[in-house]
């Protein structure tokens, strides 16, 4: 939704990917690897085709003016209403399962402002992988108190990180659902 807001701003047509066309260029994207769900669909209708996603592998970040960009939202019309975003990013744990800390680094930290992906809609969708790590969580739930939207916690807060201020403030938030998580394994 970045690339395509980005890529609209700049005078370029966007679209949903169409076999039958031929294409300047093709973002190409996948969330899991061939572990999860197999790369099916080879594009060979197009003059560039960049890959990207963790499914790909680590790679490359977007360049901050996209990381930092408004999302496109009527890319997904069925989804208009949400706002999806990261606060932060990174994760302490290093859980075996999960490849954040290799990815995003062993640390959380603020990444955005609420502001760069809300604008009044009236859910959130928050992907952090540990806003409770984040220094700054505490006034990162603030902004979704005083955001009045429904907030889902897709990835999960952590659980060992639970206080009597931060369950305080988060009391606050109109929530949607909540996710805890946790792996009681110890990792290095």
């Amino acid at each position: 939704m970045k690339l395509s807001e980005y890529h609209t701003r700049h005078g370029d047509r966007v679209e949903w990917w169409d076999p039958a066309k031929q294409y300047d260029l093709v973002y190409k994207s996948r969330v899991f690897t061939d572990t999860y769900s197999k790369d099916t669909i080879q594009v060979s209708n197009a003059d560039k085709v960049i890959q990207g996603g963790t499914g790909y592998g680590p790679g490359e970040n977007l360049p901050h003016e996209i990381e930092h960009i408004r999302p496109d939202y009527f890319l997904y019309p069925r989804f208009l209403g949400t706002a999806y975003g990261f606060l932060s990013r990174g994760c302490p744990r290093n859980c075996g399962f999960c490849i954040v800390s290799k990815k995003e680094g062993r640390r959380s930290v603020r990444v955005a402002d609420l502001s760069e992906f809300w604008n009044g809609e009236e859910e959130i969708k928050l992907m952090d992988p540990n806003l409770l790590a984040c220094p700054d969580h505490e006034r990162l739930i603030e902004q979704l108190i005083e955001s009045r939207a429904l907030v889902d916690f897709t990835q999960g807060l952590d659980i060992r990180l639970i206080s009597r201020d931060n369950v305080s403030l988060l009391n606050k938030v109109r929530t949607k659902a909540v996710h805890f998580a946790w792996d009681n394994r110890t990792r290095t």
